[in-house]
């Protein structure tokens, strides 16, 4: 997945390691045009002793950023490389052995991608899930402004979607084209109302992943009303038989999501 394009493109078009240039992602990256508190309180807080166990991600990611001012090695450049690879082309094994090495999850290629990106694209939860118990963050943007999440959002990874709002992924988050992860789902519904899946079950499927997908950015926001809409969305689309039920559903879907992009526009004013 290690190639150029943002999040823009996966909608268009849907959705291994290897030599210099690295890996090129799946079409979902192909075209990136388209479409306080005191500091008495602070000072306690840093004196205070974590609890044995798990190192919390945010101190992994601040001593990573620490690291990275200083420049990696010849030795530690490789594995930055080997750990964007072996996200890639879905090396759960290899990940895991990097990251125990103490591989910085957060160093990002010379167009700012870092392992989360490519494993976000990919829809692989369990590496996803790794990287950020290792302090990778879910808010790092690409080049081309792309979170992890609107990777995910336009490849319709619902599970990786779901790892990363409970991971802390921000629903608000722009790329550089002003769009958050709402509006790729709503250029995906666009691209289903043109009509180009002639497979009434593919259109359902993607459907049903975008309702998903909603749910998740709604319960995040914390719009329950506006969640038990789509159940009842979710509840018609098991009902159809033909591909204008379907079309249908999809209407109405297009319009509810379009709704949500005006309530959040409100919200932030």
């Amino acid at each position: 997945m290690e190639g150029g394009g943002g999040a823009a493109a996966a909608p268009d078009a849907g959705p291994g390691p290897g030599p210099e240039p690295e890996p090129e992602p799946g079409t979902g990256l192909a075209l990136g045009a388209v479409t306080g508190a005191p500091l008495g309180c602070l000072h306690v807080l840093w004196q205070r002793e974590e609890p044995a166990g798990k190192i919390p991600a945010r101190r992994l990611r601040r001593a990573a950023r620490l690291h990275r001012r200083l420049g990696p090695t010849g030795k530690e450049s490789h594995a930055l490389k080997r750990l964007r690879e072996a996200a890639n082309s879905n090396d759960l094994d290899t990940v895991q052995q990097l990251l125990e090495d103490g591989t910085d999850p957060c160093a990002a290629d010379d167009k700012g991608r870092t392992a989360l990106h490519f494993a976000s694209c990919n829809g692989n939860d369990h590496i996803v899930q790794l990287l950020l118990d290792h302090g990778a963050d879910p808010n790092q943007r690409d080049g081309l402004g792309n979170t992890p999440l609107h990777l995910a959002a336009c490849t319709n990874h619902v599970p990786v979607i779901t790892t990363l709002l409970r991971g802390g992924a921000r629903v608000d988050a722009l790329d550089r084209a002003g769009r958050t992860p709402l509006h790729l789902a709503k250029s995906k519904l666009n691209i289903l109302q043109e009509g180009l899946s002639h497979s009434l079950e593919a259109v359902r499927l993607e459907v049903k992943q975008i309702i998903q997908m909603l749910r998740e950015y709604l319960e995040r926001l914390g719009r329950h009303e506006q969640k038990e809409q789509l159940d009842d969305l979710c509840s018609r689309l098991q009902m159809t038989s033909t591909k204008e039920q379907v079309d249908e559903v999809t209407d109405l879907l297009a319009s509810f999501t379009s709704l949500s992009l005006q309530m959040q526009k409100m919200e932030k004013r």
